[in-house]
């Protein structure tokens, strides 16, 4: 199994001609929030839960290996 590494495979492309400088790269992510709401299709402590987990999950910054200078994220917030 591979483990992603963006900034190393960017690196990788320099000898084909594409150079990116990796001082001066910024890498946009987009993030959303779970919010639970009163009277929705589901139970209220399943959308609690739902909310938490979603919270908890794993960060994509760490998972791709993204210098945390270069990130930007966009959020929204999504109602269930």
């Amino acid at each position: 199994m591979n483990t992603p590494d963006v900034p190393k495979a960017l690196a990788l492309t320099r000898p084909h001609g594409l150079d990116i400088p990796p001082f001066e790269t910024s890498y946009f992510l987009s993030r959303e929030t779970v919010v639970p709401t009163e009277g929705g299709g589901m139970a209220n402590w399943r959308e609690r839960l739902f909310a938490v987990m979603s919270k908890n999950a794993g960060s994509v910054v760490e998972y791709f290996h993204l210098p945390d200078n270069a990130v930007v994220e966009l959020g929204t917030r999504v109602q269930i």
